[in-house]
């Protein structure tokens, strides 16, 4: 990738596509420099529209990609039902009528105005960040397609869907369930929030948790993502429920700690199957932004969690964000004492940064 930022994304002609099979780079991700993540000056829609299609920031065609890395290589394929929401698209079931493997592909149109250029750009910023990450917690990218105007980004199908789901289906998780998606979604957030630069994810919900078959946990929509030398930043993005009150009240930036605040409401989400505010905590959305940005408010933690887990979401939702623990500091917590043996190989390649 060049030195000075992902490449922009290209449109290509209604009849003509371009697919991508990513490999690993160990080029220096583009990054923001001073007091804030603030983006650069926006490129023109031109800028997003007329840069010639690739299939990797390297120029290597797809099938050598796919031949060194083993990545799925995606050229027919069909859309099944929509299966979820992401922040810049829909996702779908897809299956790849080749070999029969079902994927999941989000869709997100590249418009071709200048008032979408915003948009276009927070696309670009999601494959880029998408495309490199290889964590167990995280759910895997597959490769992209660009046609008839749309971005269509390929990942894994995780089976048992996302965590709010399964709580409205089935209720509120036993403490045992929840240690297990507690530690799931940490080791996630430790391997993303110790990149060089870091990523924040800065929506972290239920929604965006998915749960395959065997209760394994994976992060997923990165569409409100963030990589940052300076991981701090000044724009409100997320779901406002999970926000943390740093990242309403835009005082002085946020960064990795929001995460933090938001993993202990989900927390909640999951011990109580409801927002984690409660049902009807908020009469509108201004009222919801001043109780969580400007009151000393937290959400109410329930009373029948274990203690040492009531003392785990205490300490995430601090509401002076430097006094709240980090990812690594919550994995060794007294909640997960006698549990971490068992991801032991996990954890260790959840706590070793790499540079994008």
């Amino acid at each position: 990738m060049p030195p000075h930022g992902p490449r922009p994304l290209a449109r290509t002609s209604s009849s003509s596509s371009r697919t991508g099979c990513i490999r690993r780079s160990n080029s220096t991700a583009s990054v923001c420099r001073g007091d804030s993540c603030k983006s650069k000056a926006t490129p023109t829609s031109s800028d997003y529209l007329n840069t010639p299609s690739t299939t990797a920031s390297s120029g290597t065609s797809a099938s050598q990609l796919d031949a060194k890395d083993g990545l799925l290589r995606i050229t027919e394929w069909r859309i099944g039902s929509k299966i979820g929401q992401g922040s810049y698209g829909s996702v779908y079931k897809a299956l790849d009528t080749t070999t029969g493997t079902l994927f999941a592909v989000k869709k997100a149109a590249i418009q071709a105005n200048d008032e979408d250029k915003t948009y276009v750009e927070k696309l670009s910023d999601e494959l880029e960040i998408f495309r490199y990450l290889r964590h167990p917690n995280i759910v895997s990218f597959l490769g992209y397609e660009i046609k008839d105007g749309e971005l269509c980004i390929f990942m894994d199908f995780v089976r048992g869907g996302s965590l709010s789901a399964m709580v409205a289906e089935f209720g509120a998780f036993s403490s045992k369930l929840l240690r297990q998606a507690t530690l799931g979604m940490l080791q996630g957030l430790e391997y993303l929030h110790s990149h060089s630069p870091p990523i924040v994810h800065r929506d972290i919900k239920g929604a965006n948790v998915l749960v395959d078959k065997d209760f394994a946990i994976r992060l997923t929509d990165f569409g409100c993502s963030k990589r940052c030398d300076v991981s701090t930043s000044f724009t409100t993005v997320g779901s406002i429920p999970w926000m943390a009150p740093e990242v309403i009240s835009q005082q002085n930036g946020y960064g990795r700690k929001a995460d933090i605040w938001s993993l202990g409401c989900t927390i909640i989400e999951l011990a109580t199957a409801e927002t984690p505010w409660g049902k009807g905590a908020f009469d509108n959305i201004m009222f919801a932004l001043k109780r969580i940005g400007l009151s000393e408010e937290v959400p109410p933690i329930p009373e029948d969690m274990p203690s040492s887990l009531q003392q785990l979401v205490r300490s995430c939702l601090t509401r002076n964000a430097d006094a709240r623990p980090t990812t690594s500091d919550l994995i060794y917590h007294d909640f997960f004492l006698g549990h971490i043996c068992g991801s032991a190989t996990a954890l260790r390649r959840a706590r070793q940064p790499r540079r994008l």
